[in-house]
């Protein structure tokens, strides 16, 4: 072989090695668990935790347009209602696709730290569905939401959205969902927690991306990390949370199919 040729063979298989390396230099992903002290404050509740940098609005943040606001539920007592017990001994069996209004029943939305970076939250659209024709996306809702055809999410982000339900003569309890993430890895967070205080949320969490796929995402309300069982509770509160710092935005966070099964 002569030593052009040669040259060439060596390197194609050295690109060929390195795209692997590559691949994953670009795709960064990191999970763990978080445990979320008076999350009812307006406040960037992961910046606190110190696993993010604390909220600071940039001059080079990008200004985009805003949309209408939403009416939403103000306090608890407009949350409230308990699934009724059913003959085969299911408590609550709710699957929330995101095909009809969002958020209605005993969802609730907001934005935790007070409007800073804009006001914005959860909301359905239909840009990326893992089933049908909607999801869920972190910044989609509120005075100052966005399309994510056209716009990644915000700088200085705190979204929130939770689910009230009860737990009350259960023995087993179960959250299921499918969530899409791409974000700022290392500094902007997807995550989702469960309570019964409304006050202290014990949360696992996902930062940079799921590599474009849908990722499950599963909690047991009978071992929850940190708190133990949530069975046998009045009000069980399940959230899902987006939280960005003062730099480099993505397409961030979206879920689907969110699946509550509570047993006796």
């Amino acid at each position: 072989m002569k030593r052009s040729k040669m040259l060439v063979v060596v390197v194609v298989l050295l690109l060929t090695a390195m795209v692997p390396l590559l691949a994953s230099a670009g795709s960064l992903e990191q999970t763990g668990r978080i445990v979320l002290r008076g999350r009812g404050e307006y406040k960037n509740p992961l910046a606190t935790a110190g696993i993010a940098k604390s909220t600071e609005q940039l001059e080079t943040a990008k200004t985009v347009p805003g949309g209408d606001g939403q009416i939403l539920p103000q306090n608890e007592s407009e949350k409230l209602g308990l699934a009724p017990i059913s003959p085969n001994g299911t408590l609550l069996k709710f699957k929330e696709t995101f095909e009809g209004v969002f958020p209605s029943g005993w969802w609730i939305v907001d934005d935790l730290n007070g409007g800073t970076g804009g006001y914005v939250c959860w909301d359905d659209d239909d840009y990326k569905p893992k089933k049908g024709q909607w999801s869920a996306w972190a910044a989609n809702g509120c005075a100052d939401g966005l399309d994510p055809q056209y716009y990644y999410y915000r700088n200085d982000m705190a979204s929130w959205t939770d689910y009230l339900f009860s737990t009350a003569g259960a023995k087993t309890g179960t959250v299921k969902f499918n969530y899409w993430n791409n974000s700022e890895y290392g500094y902007d967070y997807f995550y989702w927690c469960a309570s019964v205080d409304y006050a202290n949320w014990y949360c696992s969490y996902h930062t940079g991306s799921t590599n474009g796929k849908w990722k499950t995402g599963k909690i047991n309300l009978k071992k929850v990390p940190g708190f133990g069982s949530m069975l046998g509770y009045s009000n069980v509160y399940v959230g899902f949370g987006f939280s960005s710092d003062g730099s480099i935005v993505s397409d961030g966070a979206f879920i689907d199919d969110v699946a509550f099964t509570v047993k006796k």
